[in-house]
Order: structure tokens, then sequence, then C-alpha cells
């Protein structure tokens, strides 16, 4: 019968980093959680930097290894605790300094949450050969968190990790604060993403101001559009994405978004904006930070305001053209409902009566001699028209006598 790996003696940060060449277990409280990259065996490496009662500060560095990006600690909050089993204590930097690796082959991790008066630590994560006895641990891991119970605002200070500083201290813009060539930093909801997520749709709720027009016409073929719906997303897709509010696409030049996924809530740090052929579109830079903002308050306030501007009749009507922009050509149903272009691109109905206020931002042919007519002398265009969340082509036939009808 095999005989069963005793469970490891936890050891106190300061004792540990004299154990060096040492398999070693301790208990820190996590105050930073650098970005994972990928190594040259395809293996994935998570730098995190812990403290104890006897380390508080700079804290000590663990580098976690695995060998898929999930199975990486997914650490939730600044002051969450971990415990490490057999992470292996060595030295770098011509033995000047010491850290430890918790490789994924002895090594294993434990993350918690929670803890206090009252409170039971809640296990939310641990590494696949994570086979201990939690209970051996429970007073290790009271003890040192009656240590830091009044040092919230240290831990704080001390830490790097998703929760740097309150919302309402932050410099949070939204998307339609952006400006052309500008970099800010946003709260929003990632939406939809490719495979290799080079890729992004993001959403805030808020309409993006107007793009520039810097083309007087556009080919049939050619994708003009912040959303591209036409090109890039197909209607299943677009069946899932929410109806009002621009949805915003992020290119990427690096594996900023490999911790996230679509559905998650995010905050995007020095994101880069500017206008792509008449479209809105936001690109990475070498200070773009991505951090979750599952608790964010601001997540909270703007789903508030989505929700209200979905309940009220005048909703959908974008926030640059609000009430009504000058000049618009009024309709006698008054009855039709304030639509926006998601709304007519997903509509279950094939016909129906409805408003909606877009903007003209490209025809083909864009001179009026260059209509094409037919025998019963009606003219074709083909108008591309646009509202803050999508764009869409549209087919306009009209008589000479004046009376149009959108033929698609």
């Amino acid at each position: 019968m095999a005989r069963k790996r005793e469970s490891p003696k936890l050891v106190k940060i300061k004792d540990a980093i004299n154990l060096i060449n040492q398999r070693v277990s301790l208990i820190g409280i996590v105050i930073e959680q650098r970005e994972p990259k990928q190594c040259r065996n395809n293996d994935w490496i998570c730098t995190l930097r812990v403290i104890d009662d006897t380390y508080p500060s700079p804290g000590f560095t663990v580098n976690v290894f695995s060998n898929t990006l999930e199975q990486l600690p997914q650490i939730k909050n600044y002051d969450d605790m971990i415990l490490f089993t057999r992470i292996k204590m060595q030295t770098f930097d011509s033995g000047k300094r010491v850290n430890a690796a918790c490789d994924r082959w002895v090594a294993s991790f434990a993350l918690f949450e929670g803890g206090g008066t009252g409170k039971d630590f809640v296990c939310y994560q641990c590494s696949s050969n994570f086979h201990e006895e939690e209970a051996l641990y429970k007073s290790s891991m009271d003890d040192l968190r009656k240590v830091f119970a009044g040092s919230s605002g240290f831990l704080k200070a001390q830490s790097s990790i998703y929760r740097v500083t309150p919302c309402s201290q932050e410099k949070i813009s939204f998307l339609r604060e952006i400006k052309n060539g500008k970099c800010f930093d946003l709260v929003c909801k990632i939406l939809h993403a490719d495979e290799q997520m080079s890729t992004v749709f993001v959403w805030d709720g808020t309409d993006a101001p107007p793009a520039f027009i810097l083309a007087t016409g556009v080919e049939e073929d050619e994708a003009f559009s912040s959303l591209s719906v036409n090109t890039f997303l197909s209607r299943d897709t677009l069946l899932s994405f929410p109806t009002l509010g621009t949805i915003l696409r992020v290119s990427l030049s690096s594996h900023l978004f490999h911790q996230v996924k679509p559905g998650d809530w995010v905050k995007l740090y020095h994101l880069h904006c500017e206008v792509d052929r008449g479209s809105w579109v936001g690109k990475v830079t070498n200070s773009t930070k991505v951090r979750r903002a599952q608790d964010d308050c601001l997540v909270e306030k703007i789903m508030r305001i989505y929700d209200k501007r979905i309940a009220s009749k005048l909703g959908h009507i974008p926030y640059w053209s609000f009430p009504s922009p000058p000049g618009l050509t009024e309709t006698d149903d008054n009855c039709a409902p304030f639509v926006s272009l998601m709304d007519i691109i997903t509509f279950p109905k094939v016909t129906c009566k409805y408003k909606c206020i877009v903007r003209v931002v490209a025809a083909y042919p864009w001179q009026v001699e260059d209509f094409c007519s037919d025998e019963n002398r009606r003219h074709r265009v083909l108008l591309t028209l646009e509202d803050p969340i999508a764009t869409l082509g549209v087919l306009l036939g009209f008589r000479i006598s004046g009376h149009t009808d959108i033929e698609e």
C-alpha cells in the first residue's frame, strides 16, 4: 500500500528565505499579481507578491507555473489569502535575492477569501494537485487575518491588483466622452471576442459621438462601420448584443485579455482611441492594462442607467441627437416607436413601422447625375446609415415625383 504523503509544516516567510533549495509551505496575503506571460516551452507563468506578519514589505515573490492560462491563480480581491505547499526556495541575481517557484508537478496552491470576525475562509480556487486538508491550516490563517484585521488601508496601499483605488478616485471616462487620438480609461463589458482574442467588442451603455467622415464616397462592398455588422459578426452573435449604446471594436497586439472572457466587466487603462474610415476603434498601447471590474461601483451605475433608458419611450434616440437634431424630417405616424439600427437588424418580423434617427455616412453613387434608373424612371442609390451602435446599407428607390420607398 502506497504511503500517504505527509502534510508539510508551515513556515513563516522570514524563515523560508533561509531554506534555499528546499521545499516549504507557507501562507500569505496577496498584495500584487503581475500580468501572466507565456514561456518558451509554452507553459504559463504568473508572479505573485505576498506578505505575512514576519515579512510585511515589500513582500515575497512567488512564481507560479502552469501548462494552461486558466490554471494560474485568478485573484479576486487585494487581500485574499493564498496557501502554498511544497514550493521551492531559490536564489537569483547572483545569489543576492530570493524567491520561490510553485511548479505544476510537486507544488500546489489554494486561494481563500473571507475570514475575520464570525466569518469562515472560503476556498474559491486551487490547483489540480492540491489535496491537503484545509482544516490543518485554519488556525494559521485565522492568526494571520487577525494581524492585518485593522490594516485594510495598508493592504490597499501595497496592492496593485484589481482594486488599486476606489472607483470614485479614478478618472474613468465613458464612450460618449472619447476623442480622436486621445487615451482614456474605460469600465466596460466584453461582449464578444474572436478565437485568438486579437479583436474584442466592448460596451458601456453610452453613445459615442459621431466620428469625422473623411470620404465623400464609398464602394458598395467596402466595410464602413464601427461595428462592421455586415462583415465581421454573425446574426446569432448580434442577437446576444444590447440594442443601445456604442460597441467599440478593440484591436489587440498582446495577450492582455487572457485573464478575461466575453461576459466579464473590465477596466481598460490607457486605451488609445482613433477614427478609422469614419469609425471609432480602440487600440492598446505599451501602457494599456486590463483589470476585472465585476464588483466595481461603476458597473452597477452603468446597468442602472441602461435599464432606465431601455424602459423609456425616447431611450432609443441617440444621445447626440436628443431630443431631435435640427431640420429632422417629421413623420405622420406618431405611434411608431423609436428604435435603433440594432433593433432593425435583429428584429424578428420582416416588416414593421418604426422611427430611427440615423446619419448618412456614405452614398453610392454619391453624385446625383450618376444615379441609375430603370424603365419606370425610378432612381436608386445605396446609402450607408449609421447610429451609435450599428451601420446598415439601404437601397433607396424613388421616382421623379418625389415619392420614396426603401426596397432593402
